[in-house]
């Protein structure tokens, strides 16, 4: 006796600790879920990275520019005159990308006149390759992705020199700043200064093949963007990355609840079974077996009652006697497609399968497609995979079909509901023919305004019926 009280008194408080742990843990998981799922089940609102921004694509972001200025020629020998004395006029016109809004290139074509040493004036032309830094580059507004109104742009290129007058054509090296104050989004005025240094005998005197002779420039001009301009900023990925985390935790924690109450419905279930030889053991099962019959059951957890199809009964009553003559009307039911047949006096009555072989019947309930109000256009375009099937299977079987269109007789005169019901009748007709079916085993019938069938919208309709 005294064993039977410890193991009573043990079990007692194993089922206290195990209900303790199970509560704890089932508080514990909820209020974690609900905390984290306000915010990490919403969709996030993208977020950018400072100072990130996606390159320009080759499309994008090209500019032209042309400027008109002075140029002085500083060589070896140096010559006699002085700097004002040494000017001549000059032109550039150049095209170019920005990359960046920090980095971008130019090819840059100009020349015209010089004074060489002996203050002889010579002509010149020149082309060249400039890489540009625009320093302020990182100064964009976020608000259209461009750049700021003023920008510093320091270059630094190569090039070759032609000099017409002695046809000699140096390489030479371009280095200078450039600013530029912008008008609009695509126009900002230009002023440059800038050097290029070449070879000593550029204008016909000094070393060949030995860097020393200069031309200084300086110029004002307009700079023109051509094609989309600004730049797409950098969406960080990282809070999106911690929502992806979050919800394949959020699902594994799912997935383990319910493999937890999975196993609690088969304990559950364990015990009902119990209970119902405890009670049959007792004699009470005939008193309280209903509350383990799978009526009861489905009754306490869907709260519907179960379809007795009385309705249904009832309808197919009225619809034999519905001349109210006495004669008896054969109607043959299949779902949907119903067709009346007078049975003469003696006659024998057919079943449903001969009449679908005498073609009398059709195969099966119609499919109805849907249109909306007013034309021959459908609902919900989806409803056209169903006449893939339709066309399968009537090309397979070699079936008759027969196409029903109609229009609702609350809307539109009886001129225009007649002309509707063709117009839907000949939609579905003519794509039938699209997935193969011939002509010839088509119907097309017009029923014209119906008012069978509530609400409205339910008459605005083509049938398919399928025959042998």
């Amino acid at each position: 006796m005294r064993k039977i009280l410890i193991l009573s008194l043990g079990f007692a408080l194993s089922l206290g600790a195990q209900a303790k742990d199970y509560h704890r843990t089932a508080d514990t998981t909820t209020v974690v879920c609900r905390l984290s799922a306000d915010g990490m089940l919403r969709p996030l609102k993208p977020s950018y990275m400072k100072g990130a921004l996606v390159a320009s694509p080759w499309t994008d972001n090209w500019f032209v520019q042309a400027a008109g200025g002075t140029t002085v020629f500083l060589g070896k020998p140096l010559g006699c005159n002085d700097l004002f004395g040494r000017m001549k006029p000059a032109f550039s016109v150049s095209i170019g990308k920005w990359f960046t809004p920090s980095v971008g290139g130019r090819l840059n074509y100009g020349g015209m006149q010089f004074n060489d040493c002996n203050n002889s004036s010579q002509d010149y032309q020149y082309l060249r390759a400039d890489f540009m830094w625009n320093v302020l580059g990182n100064l964009y507004k976020d608000d259209v992705h461009t750049l700021a109104r003023w920008s510093v742009i320091p270059y630094v290129g190569v090039g070759m020199l032609h000099n017409k007058v002695n046809a000699h054509k140096p390489f030479a090296i371009s280095y200078g700043i450039q600013g530029q104050y912008h008008l609009s989004p695509r126009i900002a005025v230009t002023a440059e200064i800038g050097n290029m240094t070449t070879m000593q005998d550029f204008d016909g005197y000094g070393k060949a093949h030995r860097l020393g002779d200069h031309l200084l420039s300086a110029s004002l001009g307009l700079s023109v963007r051509i094609g989309k301009t600004g730049w797409k900023r950098v969406i960080d990925a990282r809070p999106y990355i911690a929502q992806n985390e979050w919800l394949s935790a959020y699902a594994s924690s799912l997935s383990d609840s319910n493999s937890r109450y999975h196993a609690q419905h088969d304990r559950d279930c364990q015990t009902l079974e119990q209970l119902r030889k405890i009670l049959a053991i007792e004699g009470l099962l005939d008193k309280y077996g209903h509350l383990f019959s799978d009526d009861a059951a489905s009754s306490v957890t869907n709260g519907y009652p179960r379809n007795d199809y009385s309705g249904l009964n009832s309808l197919r009553a009225r619809m034999r006697d519905k001349y109210g003559n006495g004669q008896k009307t054969k109607v043959m039911e299949s779902a949907s497609c119903t067709e009346e047949y007078g049975n003469a006096e003696g006659e024998p009555e057919d079943d449903y399968l001969s009449l679908i072989h005498s073609g009398k019947a059709c195969i099966g309930a119609p499919i109805y497609f849907f249109f909306e109000l007013g034309t021959d256009r459908l609902l919900n375009r989806s409803q056209l995979v169903n006449l893939d099937e339709v066309a399968r299977i009537a090309k397979k079987y070699g079936l008759k079909v027969k196409v029903i269109g109609a229009a609702d007789s609350a809307t539109g005169s009886e001129a225009i509901n007649d002309n509707l019901s063709r117009s839907r009748a000949r939609f579905i007709a003519e794509e039938l023919m699209k997935r193969g079916m011939e002509n010839g085993t088509i119907s097309q019938i017009f029923d014209g305004g119906i008012d069978d069938s509530p609400p409205n919208e339910a008459n605005r309709h083509t049938r398919i019926l399928l025959y042998l």
